[in-house]
């Protein structure tokens, strides 16, 4: 690097040789930059090259090169060429290609570099989870994702589908409030049809669930996140088409984790959250409401309160985790438990979520490994508690700051004119309680090389109870009133269906044929009960109390219906010397939804 110095000329001779410094560094390949009447002459040089595949040399077309630390960047055209320039020679070219080992390459002295890249076969040799079995990534025609355990977002995590929120392109994961329980619904790549909404399909350890009347909003509320091992998300018509018209809006592949051969490992994981309102919503203090009421020619009705409306409804909510988990087998038989409990509780007052679930899956193997049996069994109980919220966010923000909440032994004060948050937390409450039962097992056994036979019997029950109960108050005229519904949902499901597998050097052929049925029973029953009296038993647990029970108030209802599928599917896939891949996906579904004569 040289230096011109040219502080001490007259002003005229500095313009000139700024001038002609200008001119030289437009007409030669060095750039000049002028700081505090010091010029500095940078050499700048270009550096060609090409990158190929180091195993075949073949050109790799779009790498990109970029120079570390500074912004040029390029990338390789068709034949795998490329030209940068760089500042100088202790510059480092950055080179990445999907599918391949990133590479840091120092310049030097040179102006001709030629770079080969490996290739991730660690990455392309992950196995994926697709409809009906496991493919490796490379293998995949389809637009698949595949998340496993170590990739899943980390910290307080209170649903599966915050465990993938932001982590797989085209997948919008959004939760609808803020309460504990909201639904957090998923959309792949838009809505896949006008009448079918826009929640993908889950399925959980090869059971597809039905997100129907399950007695909760969200169909994974069940599933502790710390059981699960993988999560694949196929997107387009190619993966999900073995699914048919349900995997329309993507399907979601859940994979619970297994026991693995060795010593008993035993986990324990806790971990405790806190919640707080971000920002209060701004309204008038007692002080500046007694300022500018008169101000607008209105009456001052001061009560001789102060009192924030908000905290009187807020709190500081806190969401606690406890698991617990055991593993491990021999060399025929694996096996994995846990229990996990969660409470977890919002930021207004007596909106919580309590749940306890437990798991158990075992794999056992027979006949000198040619029939596996895998067992997986999942128990989960939530009840979810919530307050008139609707009314009471209205209240806070338009209340009478001047009010006051309480009286002189801490007790809520009723009022007409200003209702009071505190009063309602004791009035009105909706309980749910969901007990569910999900669990399959699926035996394998291979019947010739290549060939092998698999069955999959699951079944997926729950029961809810939601009562929504109106206790009685004399000072706002409240008529009380408890209604209480009932959900059944069983989800019965038996698959059978074989694969096949045969390779040779050039040629790799695998494929799928299988039948499968699947019943779900949905019922729903409602019953009320009018004018029971303060105190006493709760009539949640006491119907009996109820002093009005009339057709005209409190006619029963319900409705109940089957819905049933049955479908045969199949996929062959096909690949030439490890280069060309051919994949075709079959379902042909007949449904009792369909008119008699279209079933």
């Amino acid at each position: 690097m040289s230096k011109i110095y040219f502080s001490n000329l007259p002003r005229c001779l500095k313009l000139f040789a700024a001038g002609l410094i200008i001119c030289c560094s437009i007409l030669s390949p060095e750039r000049t930059f002028a700081i505090n009447g010091t010029a500095k002459i940078i050499k700048v040089k270009t550096v060609t090259g090409t990158i190929v595949d180091a195993q075949d040399g073949t050109p790799l077309p779009g790498a990109g090169i970029m120079v570390k630390g500074g912004t040029q960047s390029t990338t390789t055209d068709a034949n795998g060429n490329f030209s940068i320039s760089v500042p100088d020679d202790n510059a480092v070219l950055v080179i990445k290609y999907v599918g391949y080992v990133n590479q840091e390459i120092l310049v030097g002295n040179r102006t001709k570099i030629n770079i080969s890249l490996k290739s991730n076969s660690t990455d392309l040799s992950q196995v994926v989870v697709v409809g009906y079995g496991t493919q490796n990534k490379k293998d995949v025609t389809g637009a698949v994702k595949s998340l496993k355990s170590e990739d899943f977002n980390k910290g307080i995590i209170n649903s599966p589908q915050q465990l993938l929120q932001g982590k797989v392109s085209g997948v919008n994961v959004t939760s609808a409030s803020g309460e504990p329980g909201s639904v957090t619904g998923v959309i792949i790549r838009g809505a896949g049809g006008v009448r079918s909404g826009s929640s993908p399909l889950y399925v959980i350890d090869g059971l597809p669930l039905d997100n129907s009347n399950t007695g909760s909003g969200d169909p994974l509320t069940f599933i502790n996140p710390q059981d699960i091992e993988s999560i694949d998300v196929l997107k387009d018509a190619s993966a999900t088409a073995i699914y048919g018209s349900r995997g329309a809006n993507g399907v979601i592949i859940v994979t619970t984790k297994r026991g693995k051969a060795g010593a008993s490992t035993l986990n324990v994981a806790t971990s405790l959250g806190v919640s707080t309102l971000a920002r209060a919503i701004p309204v008038l203090t007692a002080d500046e409401f007694r300022v500018e009421v008169p101000k607008t020619g209105a009456t001052l009705d001061d009560k001789g309160g102060n009192t924030d409306w908000q905290k009187e409804a807020m709190r500081t909510a806190y969401t606690q985790n406890y698991n617990i988990n055991l593993g491990g087998g021999a060399d025929k038989l694996a096996y994995f438990a846990s229990v996990g409990a969660q409470k977890q509780e919002g930021i207004i007052k007596n909106n919580d979520l309590n749940r306890y679930s437990g798991r158990f899956n075992v794999t056992q193997k027979f006949l000198e490994d040619r029939l596996i049996l895998d067992m997986n069994l999942n128990v989960a109980n939530t009840k979810q508690t919530r307050p008139p919220i609707s009314t009471i966010l209205a209240n806070i923000v338009t209340n009478n700051p001047t009010y006051p909440s309480r009286d002189a032994n801490g007790n809520p004060i009723a009022s007409l004119i200003a209702p009071n948050p505190a009063f309602y937390f004791d009035l009105e409450k909706e309980i749910t309680v969901t007990n569910r039962l999900i669990g399959n097992v699926s035996p394998s056994l291979r019947l010739i090389k290549g060939l092998v036979y698999k069955a999959n019997l699951g079944i997926d029950n729950s029961t809810a109870t939601c009562d929504a109960l109106n206790m009685p108050n004399p000072i706002t005229t409240r008529e009380s009133r408890l209604e209480t519904f009932n959900n059944i949902n069983k989800n019965t499901l038996i698959e059978n269906y074989l694969t096949y597998n045969w390779a040779n050097t050039k040629h790799n052929i695998s494929a799928l044929a299988g039948h499968s049925y699947q019943r779900i029973f949905v019922q729903q029953r409602n019953t009320s009960i009018n004018r029971f009296l303060a105190g006493g038993i709760d009539p949640i647990y006491n119907p009996g109390v109820g002093q009005d029970l009339t057709l005209a108030n409190n006619r029963p209802g319900g409705f109940a219906f089957i819905n049933e599928l049955q479908s045969f599917f199949g996929r062959v896939t096909y690949q030439f010397n490890n280069k060309y891949l051919f994949t075709a996906n079959f379902r042909a579904d007949g449904s009792s939804k369909f008119g008699a004569n279209n079933k």
